[in-house]
């Protein structure tokens, strides 16, 4: 091939990612209003939905951490589910303290992990452990359940 040829192909493939990067305002603006038009319809729920929709996502969230636990890491279902509700619970009871207290028991997590060499199952159930404190924080914020009294 000719450096003339490589030239060209060069700057075809250079034209064809300008295309695809720079839209026109018009398409700018549609984009803009689409995801304004999606902020907005959530915004319009009240708590009651948004709640509802809150603990689905966790309830997602924690059907993947079974599935990865049993199919990706090969762990028994009970010992997935039993690591599940002992991240949630002590998520619940460590709900009002510092935030390095979290960050421990992130730590302790990643640490169990791999003395036990389950280091991507422990990884999961520290993003369990912080989900479930950060959709208790959005919760009580929306008032629908009361904070623990110190």
């Amino acid at each position: 091939m000719s450096e003339q040829e490589k030239r060209e192909q060069g700057e075809h493939g250079i034209e064809e990612i300008q295309e695809f990067v720079v839209s026109s305002a018009k398409q700018r603006s549609e984009r803009k209003k689409a995801e304004q038009a999606s902020i907005s319809a959530i915004a319009a729920w009240d708590s009651k939905k948004k709640s509802i929709a809150l603990l689905a996502l966790f309830a997602v969230l924690a059907l993947g951490y079974v599935l990865l636990g049993v199919f990706a890491c090969k762990v028994v279902p009970v010992v997935v589910c039993v690591t599940l509700v002992i991240q949630v619970a002590i998520g619940v009871l460590l709900d009002q303290n510092p935030v390095w207290l979290h960050a421990c028991v992130v730590a302790a997590d990643v640490v169990v992990g791999f003395c036990v060499s389950q280091v991507l199952l422990m990884v999961l159930a520290a993003v369990i452990y912080v989900a479930a404190i950060i959709v208790l924080d959005l919760l009580q914020r929306m008032g629908m359940v009361a904070r623990a009294q110190n």
